[in-house]
């Protein structure tokens, strides 16, 4: 992540880095100390910083790696749909390790130049996983204090504010899971307590009781 940053994101963007000293070569770079034990409040806590600086932010989880195009094509695709005047929550990259339409696997349409027709158009969606993404700070709600489903939780009560997300035709490459681990039937397991007490219209939504 370093060093497609260093190598493909523009010198004036500053990153405000979580959990890591490093210092990046090109961009001012403003360190941070994690002390959250799950993902909503490492986030929340790193993003909230950001925001004292800076109304647009662009999060990313440091397992990501940029493109040569990745930084211009979310700027454009921001623009564009500002242009709209569409009440935006987040605008998230697309990935070969997301889920629904983030996944460039879940393509359709013709092959052109090694990519789907599809992945020329940007999609609105109800949910996002924000690898890769951009929102600005009028629209920011705290992420829950959970790993799994936090993402999905912040999302749906964005758009119970109005708030619409978008996939982007932009693209990074994504590790993916190498802080909560893969084991998914644990991870379901971890959120499901803080949601059954906090969400519990979700909980029956997510884990239906079968009889």
């Amino acid at each position: 992540m370093a060093a497609s940053v260093t190598s493909y994101v523009p010198q004036d963007v500053v990153v405000f880095l979580s959990g890591s000293s490093m210092i990046f070569p090109r961009h001012r770079t403003v360190t941070l100390t994690n002390e959250a034990t799950n993902f909503g409040d490492a986030y929340n806590f790193v993003m909230k910083r950001a925001f004292q600086e800076f109304d647009e932010v662009v999060c990313c989880n440091d397992d990501i790696v940029f493109t040569p195009t990745t930084w211009q094509t979310l700027s454009e695709n921001v623009s564009q749909l500002k242009g709209k005047s569409i009440p935006l929550g987040w605008v998230a990259c697309r990935s070969d390790y997301a889920r629904g339409y983030q996944n460039i696997r879940i393509g359709q349409g013709k092959m052109e130049f090694f990519k789907f027709e599809s992945e020329k158009a940007i999609i609105e969606t109800d949910i996002i996983a924000p690898i890769c993404a951009y929102i600005h700070k009028d629209a920011w709600i705290d992420f829950p204090p959970i790993n799994w489903y936090s993402d999905d939780i912040q999302c749906l009560d964005m758009n119970a504010k109005g708030l619409r997300h978008f996939i982007s035709t932009a693209y990074v490459h994504h590790v993916g899971s190498a802080t909560v681990g893969r084991d998914g039937k644990k991870c379901i397991e971890d959120a499901k307590p803080w949601i059954l007490e906090n969400r519990p219209e979700l909980a029956e939504q997510w884990f239906p009781k079968i009889d």
